[in-house]
């Protein structure tokens, strides 16, 4: 059964309508005690990644580059550019990484 808003008359529509409204702003409400929630608990921050390797590349004995890599794909990846230019390649760990 399909009821046009003329069939209804113009109260009902606007009581849906305000029955819209208040819905979303009882939404708004709820996700805004949220937000606060996890912004008191901390749950938002998120931790600074820190590079896990310093990868060096060398042309002899002279340092061409250094760049830092989060992971053994990372790692990987600047070796193979660093091979790709004909430099030998230094990977260090980094001391802070735990």
């Amino acid at each position: 059964m399909i009821i046009t808003a003329l069939e209804t008359g113009p109260f009902l529509c606007s009581n849906t309508m305000l029955d819209y409204h208040h819905t979303w702003l009882n939404l708004f409400d709820e996700f805004q005690a949220t937000q606060d929630r996890l912004d008191s608990s901390n749950l938002l921050k998120l931790t600074p990644v820190k590079p896990r390797y310093t990868v060096y590349a060398y042309k002899g004995s002279e340092q061409i580059w250094e760049d830092w890599a989060y992971d053994n794909d990372g790692v990987a990846s600047l070796k193979q550019i660093a091979a790709e230019s004909g430099y030998t390649v230094t990977v260090c760990l980094e001391n802070n990484y735990k």
